[in-house]
């Protein structure tokens, strides 16, 4: 997977691959992670920037995927079958 899409919080222009998506979900793992410890010590500030920065990382994984091409007819189907009826 390569598209040309702007980068987060970069005004350059960046090739998006799978290992930059693999990068933004390990982030947002831990940002949940963090998010869920600091809510059990009620540190809720902290929780708030985690939870500010998780949001970014979401909405950006939203727009790449929005930016895709639609999948071809048959397509999952090919995949397993995971739309086909039982």
């Amino acid at each position: 997977m390569s598209t040309p899409v702007q980068a987060h919080g970069n005004a350059a222009e960046k090739v998006i691959t799978t290992e930059l998506i693999q990068k933004y979900l390990d982030e947002n793992q831990t940002l949940i992670l963090a998010i869920l410890e600091n809510q059990n010590v009620g540190k809720l500030e902290a929780c708030n920037q985690y939870q500010a920065r998780l949001q970014q990382n979401l909405m950006y994984l939203a727009a790449i995927a929005d930016a895709q091409p639609p999948p071809k007819p048959g397509a999952n189907a090919a995949q397993g079958g995971a739309g086909a009826a039982q």
